[in-house]
């Protein structure tokens, strides 16, 4: 065992010594504006199969806002004539399901007003959506779709601001009520940490009675804070909260930076143990302040690191860039790089370059206080101990049941070579015809399953989607299966389902029934609160009677006629009717 130990070691060491040798980062010759106070996102805005780029911050005292599009690792200001600010956040997401990305700033403008903007993108060409969201203040927003139904909505903290914003659909907000406390230099983010398809939330920041970090569980969009154990999370505020599977049990772990009441800069990772339970791992007191961070697999071993970026109080000030190797079960090494340092901006994953290893770009201040945008390409694929990322396999195993009046769609795990099966994220696309993304949209090209941002999938690592509120009709669902290098696998064939969610004879009850495959061939699954214990009658077109009995889980249709059938579940003097189609 310790032969075997001092191996692992030596060939550890040996691996970053070629590491050192040749520079795991190099800077791209790029065009973009230098910019400190800053912010960035990628996101392929025009659907060509590259990533492209949204800035914000400020450029020779100047705020900018501006969007650049990839031509060949070429980046082209398309003057998108966004409202120019800085000291904001920057997210992309298709909040109108239209295919496209759409594009959510915040920040403050060059008189100190502050901003919270929706840029609706229609074929490249963005404008304003009209929707009236308050600006915020040394805050953030980000999208997630809290309640089910298939839209972006959207978490938004500032000063004196901890709301949730539900999408209404037809560029309507609203906001609704949680517990959040009111904070100053908030933070905060998305996640479902207890795995039961419903985003939860995690904020930080002072409330004027100390500074504090809080956990909030959805139950079907009432949040509760949790009780953690075995004792509170650390009180931080002014940094940035990042949550991903950092040991690839299956759940979602946490990567916090801030400061406390004593201006003591904090480096933290919570590890996710279950039952509302979070080990503090390896507590670091990294003197940054104001420190931003990203998590993603940067040497394509399966494993998501941490990068990190701030300023160094104990160091005059001066800018620091930290990147920690995942080496697996909570151990992180320090990987000496030659990326310079970085402060007061934002950086980012992502594989511009499509060659198989995630990309990085910086925007900030330098240590010589001059400001700084980069993009750090990845060189380890230019050496022969590295192998690219490769997608994961096309996942398999579809079914949908149904709870009340929400369809929970399943799927089996999908495999990859470099990340295990519990660590992989899914993302999930419905829509009422094929190829569209009315109901939910997967923010990826369904033919070649390329994702237009960085990002785990929407249904994060369960192996089922909860959808709620859509009307009766037929839905077409697709899963494609994403690694922790954020490389997506191609999606599924379209599983086809039907849903009738409410009862058309009876008592005046809403009995919700769902029938797939729909169109079906040769077999037919029907499922319903209360099908298991009911009758079955099945009709087709010309009101003949094909199927009578009580319920067995699947119907054999294969001596069925091609055309349509009537299909009634009866229950306790509730029937219920949907129809369906044999092809």
């Amino acid at each position: 065992m310790r032969f075997f130990s001092v191996s692992i070691l030596f060939i550890l060491g040996f691996m970053l010594r070629i590491q050192a040798q040749q520079p795991a980062f190099l800077q791209a010759n790029v065009i973009l504006p230098q910019l400190q106070y800053s912010a960035c996102a990628w996101g392929d805005l025009d659907n060509d199969g590259d990533l492209d780029l949204a800035l914000t911050g400020i450029e020779n005292n100047d705020p900018i806002s501006k969007i650049f599009r990839n031509d060949n690792r070429l980046f082209t200001d398309i003057e998108a004539g966004l409202i120019p600010i800085h000291n904001g956040t920057v997210e992309w997401g298709d909040y109108d399901n239209d295919n496209d990305l759409d594009l959510l700033l915040t920040g403050i403008d060059i008189v100190g007003v502050p901003f919270t903007m929706i840029y609706q993108n229609n074929n490249g060409t963005f404008s304003d959506s009209g929707i009236g969201l308050p600006g915020i203040i040394e805050g953030q927003a980000s999208w997630g779709d809290y309640d089910n139904d298939g839209d972006l909505d959207i978490l938004l903290l500032g000063n004196l601001i901890s709301d949730i914003y539900r999408n209404e659909g037809n560029n309507s907000f609203v906001n609704i009520t949680t517990p959040f406390p009111l904070m100053e230099s908030p933070m905060g983010c998305w996640f479902d940490y207890d795995n039961n398809g419903q985003l939860d939330v995690m904020v930080c920041g002072n409330t004027g009675n100390g500074v504090f970090s809080k956990l909030y569980s959805n139950n079907h969009g009432l949040f509760t804070e949790v009780s953690v154990g075995p004792g509170p999370f650390l009180g931080l505020q002014g940094g940035q909260i990042k949550c991903a599977d950092l040991d690839n049990d299956g759940d979602k772990d946490i990567v916090i930076t801030g400061f406390d009441v004593n201006i003591e800069g904090y480096f933290l990772q919570y590890r996710n143990d279950g039952n509302d339970h979070f080990t503090k791992y390896a507590e670091h007191t990294s003197n940054l302040v104001s420190a931003s961070i990203d998590l993603g697999d940067f040497n394509a071993d399966g494993l998501m690191d941490i990068l990190l970026m701030g300023r160094c109080v104990g160091c005059g000030g001066t800018s620091v860039t930290e990147l920690y190797q995942n080496l697996g079960s909570f151990n992180f090494l320090g990987v000496v790089t030659t990326l310079p340092g970085f402060k007061q901006g934002g950086i980012s994953w992502g594989d511009y370059n499509n060659d198989g290893f995630t990309d990085l770009i910086f925007t900030g201040t330098d240590a010589r206080e001059a400001p700084r945008t980069g993009i750090f390409m990845n060189m380890l694929g230019d050496t022969s101990f590295f192998s690219p990322n490769t997608p994961p396999a096309i996942t398999d195993g579809f079914n949908v049941s149904v709870e009340n009046d929400k369809l929970i769609l399943h799927w089996n795990r999908s495999f990859d070579e470099q990340t295990p099966k519990n660590a992989l994220s899914y993302n999930v696309c419905i829509g009422t015809q094929p190829a569209m993304f009315d109901i939910v949209a997967p923010m990826a090209d369904l033919n070649n399953g390329f994702r237009t941002i960085v990002s785990p999938g929407n249904a994060g690592s369960d192996t089922s989607w909860i959808i709620s509120g859509i009307p009766a009709g037929t839905y077409y669902f697709s899963v494609q299966a994403i690694d922790n290098g954020f490389m997506p696998g191609e999606f599924s064939a379209p599983f086809i389902f039907s849903y009738a969610p409410v009862g058309l004879e009876g008592k005046n009850t809403t009995e919700p029934v769902c029938i797939f495959p729909n169109p079906f061939t040769e077999k037919l699954q029907i499922s319903g609160k209360n099908s298991s214990s009911g009758l079955i009658l099945v009709c087709n077109s010309k009101g003949e009677t094909v199927y009578n009995g009580l319920y067995n889980g699947t119907l054999n249709t294969t001596n069925w006629h091609k055309g349509l059938y009537l299909i009634r579940i009866m229950n306790g003097g509730n029937n219920f009717t949907a129809k369906a189609m044999k092809n």
